[in-house]
């Protein structure tokens, strides 16, 4: 009976030692600094450790979006190259049987001439019983002698094609063998980057869940009362994309969609543009490294404003100040100032 009773205590304390230890655990995970900070300040550091957790789920998406694209070039680059070495090996196959059958024609002409045969108009002359001999023998040595040379000359330009296809044909086996270990490297590559972006996904969806109603509000912020009738009218791709985005604010923020009703970032602006016809690339970094660059202070509506250093955020400016993107996972499509959709970096335009 005592120890019964002793495993019970002994069975109570651990319980408690064990919620104990999960809740400092929830407390170090989900609140960021001093325990005795204010209930607003502890709010506001988890909304900051939030928007930090969400942007690199952001960069991992694009990131991930990028090795993608480089993965299809890549594997379209290896069977290209593929193809290439197939018809070179092909070429060298034909030319080499031409040339072989060649071969034996010279090899017989060679035999001909060295066992005594005569191809000159002298003998003609000389084993001649009468002129239209003579004339009916020169005939038919000139169209041997044609014959001959035109056999040596096809030989020669065989000999040498092949010897072409064959360097052609190594070449193009190198080609592919690179392009085979280079499409290996870059699909390694994304499917580490996806597999990064999986697990950051579920830590955001994970810590979204954890916000109470006024943390997703406030993650949300003000509505900005942008009137669209603001933005210029005319049908320029500029001013057509700009419409198109606007059309879509309130739409969820999904990682790598890119409509008609989901969207992240480059997605987005990738959404708008194809309205206006006007194809841009998938990642925020390739739509900087493709548009025109542009200062600030010349930015239009219809411009792209890449955030970060890392280029791993795009809105689309709008005019007056205000920039439409598509911000984060829990925040949909919205119209805010251009600096409260991240750092600046640059502009461009298409």
């Amino acid at each position: 009976m005592l120890a019964e009773n002793s495993r019970a205590r002994f069975g109570r304390v651990a319980r408690g030692i064990v919620i104990v230890a999960a809740a400092g655990l929830l407390t170090t995970v989900t609140v960021v600094g001093d325990a005795r900070a204010d209930p607003a300040d502890s709010a506001d550091a988890v909304l900051k450790q939030y928007r930090e957790l969400s942007h690199k789920a952001e960069e991992a998406s694009e990131a991930s979006a990028a090795a993608q694209i480089d993965l299809r070039k890549k594997t379209t680059a290896k069977r290209a190259a593929d193809a290439a070495l197939v018809a070179a090996k092909n070429q060298v196959a034909g030319l080499v049987s031409r040339r072989d059958a060649l071969q034996t024609q010279v090899d017989a002409l060679v035999r001909a001439n060295y066992m005594g045969g005569r191809t000159n108009r002298l003998y003609a002359l000389l084993v001649s019983d009468s002129p239209q001999q003579m004339l009916d023998q020169m005939s038919t040595l000139d169209f041997i002698n044609r014959d001959v040379a035109g056999t040596v000359k096809a030989f020669v330009t065989v000999e040498k094609a092949a010897d072409v296809a064959e360097k052609s044909a190594e070449s193009a086996a190198s080609a592919a063998n690179t392009a085979a270990d280079q499409a290996q490297q870059v699909q390694t590559d994304w499917q580490r980057k996806k597999a990064q972006l999986a697990m950051d996904i579920v830590r955001v969806k994970a810590m979204y869940d954890s916000l109470t109603g006024a943390q997703r509000s406030a993650l949300v912020g003000p509505v900005v009362p942008f009137d669209p009738r603001l933005v210029p009218k005319g049908t320029s791709p500029q001013l057509v994309a700009v419409q198109a985005a606007l059309s879509r604010i309130g739409d969820t923020y999904i990682w790598g969609a890119t409509g008609p009703s989901q969207f992240d970032c480059s997605g987005l602006m990738m959404w708008a543009y194809r309205q206006a016809g006007v194809s841009l690339p998938r990642t925020s970094q390739a739509q900087l490294a493709g548009g025109r660059p542009v200062s600030r202070d010349q930015l239009q509506p219809g411009d792209l404003i890449i955030y970060y250093s890392s280029a791993s955020h795009v809105g689309m400016y709008i005019g007056n100040g205000f920039v439409v993107h598509a911000p984060t996972f829990g925040v949909p499509v919205q119209v805010v100032p251009i600096d409260r959709a991240g750092p600046y970096d640059a502009a461009v335009r298409y």
